[in-house]
């Protein structure tokens, strides 16, 4: 492995997402990738039934998602007052955002990142360092979220919008590739690939 940092990451993506290193490396078209997930609380009753949300559309291509950010608004909380940004910031810097979120993914493969409820700040926050390559959703996959609040906000309204960034595999070429054929011609190009069948039976 090389040792620039992105060559790390295409590493670490030959493990997990053969298909979208195969494509990096060879130059394959690329597109950005940018979806919103809504969240609104109008009710302030603690532990309740939570609110549940997941993008609109299927994602119709191999994606990675590379940063993960969100909005806190509460539009009756300080209107006019120039102490209303400062206290979401401070709000999102606390990492105690007083939102629990349990997150999904739907497709193949379909797991849960969040067995239980987990603060808004803190599960991006872990996303950023446990998926340091990116965080790979293939096409036909689904993200939910489900979310309660942990504390009573100050208004309700209570508004936060979660934003998936990254970008999208669009050679064709790519889309009808299988994991296995993108190792394979890993392999051709130099790149040490493991075959996690090999692996899978060995441990």
């Amino acid at each position: 492995m090389l040792p620039d940092s992105r060559d790390a990451r295409i590493a670490d993506l030959i493990l997990t997402a053969p298909r979208l290193a195969y494509g990096m490396i060879i130059g394959a078209r690329r597109a950005p990738f940018v979806i919103d997930i809504p969240i609104q609380f109008s009710s302030s009753t603690v532990n309740a039934p939570p609110v549940v949300q997941s993008f609109q559309n299927n994602v119709s291509l191999d994606t990675l998602i590379e940063r993960v950010t969100y909005n806190l608004d509460q539009p009756n909380t300080f209107p006019g007052s120039p102490f209303r940004s400062l206290y979401f910031n401070q709000l999102k810097q606390s990492g105690a955002t007083g939102v629990g979120i349990q997150m999904d993914v739907y497709g193949s493969p379909r797991f849960t990142v969040s067995l239980d409820f987990v603060d808004l700040g803190n599960l991006f926050d872990v996303l950023a360092f446990t998926w340091p390559a990116g965080f790979e959703l293939p096409k036909q996959s689904n993200v939910k979220l489900s979310a309660i609040l942990t504390q009573t906000p100050i208004s309700v309204p209570f508004n936060i919008l979660v934003t998936f960034a990254g970008w999208q595999a669009t050679d064709a070429s790519l889309d009808g590739l299988s994991d296995d054929d993108a190792r394979e011609r890993l392999r051709k190009l130099g790149f040490t690939v493991p075959d996690p069948k090999v692996l899978l039976r060995s441990s």
